[in-house]
């Protein structure tokens, strides 16, 4: 029964968290008057090792390709985060292990993206992409924290997450 907690939870945040992404990225790339240019642009990296900005072609088979991926890796962070939440209602202390895996999921996603992705990272602003992450982080959190009411009393009973025994 938990096991199929966390996956449906998982799920349903990595969702959550892929599509406020997307949307962001929609949003600034409309703005820009370029739609979809970002999918496009990551896609044409990974899929096609194009790493000029200049010669991104906006096309089905770059974005959709590229959607799922970011669709597959948001799902995995949701469960992550569903298996977290799951273990802060047994252990409220461990509610700092989130903050430390989103920390690193951040740190993570930089590199891959330097890696992966690095002549295009002036096309791609870390700030929109913080900003991204952090709409989907909030969302996800928002999501999770709802569906575990018993977070919100442990931190109430225990806002610096000391144990009954005072530790």
């Amino acid at each position: 029964m938990q096991l199929t907690r966390i996956l449906r939870e998982g799920f349903i945040a990595g969702l959550i968290g892929a599509g406020a992404v997307a949307l962001w990225f929609l949003i600034v790339d409309v703005i820009a008057g370029r739609p979809f240019f970002t999918p496009a642009m990551l896609g044409s990296a990974v899929f096609f090792q194009e790493h000029d900005p200049s010669k991104v072609v906006i096309a089905f088979s770059r974005v959709v390709p590229y959607t799922m991926i970011h669709v597959c890796a948001f799902i995995i962070v949701g469960t992550v985060a569903a298996a977290l939440a799951a273990e802060v209602e047994v252990a409220p202390p461990t509610l700092y292990l989130i903050v430390v895996t989103f920390a690193v999921f951040e740190f993570g996603f930089y590199i891959m993206l330097a890696v992966l992705a690095q002549p295009l990272l002036g096309a791609l602003t870390w700030w929109n992409v913080a900003i991204g992450n952090a709409i989907a982080a909030y969302g996800m959190g928002f999501y999770l924290w709802r569906e575990h009411p018993k977070i919100k009393e442990a931190l109430r009973l225990h806002p610096l997450g000391e144990t009954e025994e005072g530790e």
